[in-house]
């Protein structure tokens, strides 16, 4: 698999691409962050989840590693960041599919709570060097993440729900 250059969370101040997506949940940063460190769980409820393998299965610190593959896409990512209950930050390192020189996604949980209800807004933000013979997909492709890591944020409330 082609090699992507490992990043830290600042790249998201340099990347060419960046993109985001959120939703607001009901349910506390806690419960979200218990469903996004169990790499087990994300067959559940990201779209096109076919398997992960991670070590370890909870991710508990930077370091630790997965291979995620979405359909036939197979990707290779080291956690660059992991501030519980706010911030899930992985670097892209592999790839099936060679899209860009550097990727980095992160997942942010903020506490929007109100009047009394428990809220957490999830915000997911996708940065990337995108391989320059792409042209003009690299919009396409930079949409199509934004659209699927949005439909997949509207699912994790039900796996959020199924371990109450």
């Amino acid at each position: 698999m082609p090699t992507l250059e490992a990043v830290e969370i600042d790249f998201l101040d340099r990347a060419r691409f960046v993109h985001s997506t959120d939703v607001d949940l009901p349910a506390t940063r806690e419960e979200i962050w218990d469903v996004l460190v169990d790499n087990g769980s994300w067959s559940e409820w990201f779209v096109g989840c076919r398997s992960i393998q991670a070590v370890p299965p909870i991710w508990s610190a930077p370091g630790d590693t997965r291979t995620i593959r979405v359909g036939a896409l197979v990707i290779d990512e080291v956690a660059v960041e992991l501030e519980p209950q706010a911030r899930w930050a992985m670097s892209i390192i592999k790839t099936n599919l060679p899209l860009a020189s550097r990727m980095l996604e992160v997942l942010d949980l903020i506490d929007t709570s109100r009047n009394g209800e428990t809220r957490t807004e999830v915000r997911w933000t996708g940065a990337f060097d995108p391989l320059s013979y792409l042209g003009p997909l690299n919009a396409v492709i930079a949409t199509q993440l934004t659209k699927k890591w949005g439909t997949s944020l509207e699912r994790l409330f039900d796996a959020v729900d199924a371990r109450r």
